[in-house]
């Protein structure tokens, strides 16, 4: 049996880039293993070209930039988040990865029902669901935000601003009370 995988053209999450410094260089590898589309900001590209990475898409808002290589498109930034998502949907892309630390978890709700996310923000990566179901050790840290809405938690046990801790080995649960997405993070 041959151990080469066939990737087709979307499989894949796109990679947001709007901070570099978001997930730790052997993260970012990981989510680079399958060469996804990357889209990223001026302000990241030397970093990004520094380390052999790939990019496809760089956002700018300055009409002079310039980048020394081929294949890249460079598009006007008005705000990254809508500029990407408009950029990726006409490219029929509905998943992707952000790097991004100070993100807005209102603005990934609003585009909740079209596109699937996972952000990674300082040590967490941030998935939307309205229920969560998973086998965690004793002691792993979780965080939900939930917008005021309502939701229960079973093998969790509250601790500061949104923080949860798993109670025992096993698994942990989290489901919104109503069908708003909750967004919620596990520790990296």
């Amino acid at each position: 049996m041959s151990s080469h995988h066939i990737i087709r053209e979307n499989q894949e999450p796109a990679l947001l880039i709007i901070d570099s410094d978001a997930l730790s260089e052997e993260s970012l590898g990981q989510l680079l293993e399958w060469s996804p589309i990357v889209l990223t900001t001026d302000a990241n590209v030397d970093y990004l070209l520094s380390r052999g990475i790939k990019i496809d898409v760089v956002f700018t808002a300055n009409a002079d930039f310039e980048i020394d290589q081929d294949a890249i498109s460079i598009l006007p930034l008005q705000h990254i988040l809508w500029d990407a998502l408009h950029y990726l949907k006409s490219k029929n892309q509905f998943a992707l990865h952000i790097l991004w630390n100070d993100f807005s978890a209102d603005a990934l709700i609003q585009h909740s029902q079209q596109f699937t996310f996972a952000v990674y923000s300082q040590q967490f990566k941030y998935i939307l669901r309205s229920s969560f179901h998973k086998w965690m050790p004793q002691g792993s840290v979780l965080k939900v935000m939930s917008g005021g809405a309502a939701y229960r938690v079973d093998n969790l046990q509250a601790a500061a601003n949104e923080t949860y801790h798993s109670l025992q080995d096993g698994f942990v649960s989290i489901h919104s009370e109503s069908e708003n997405s909750l967004i919620i993070g596990e520790a990296l």
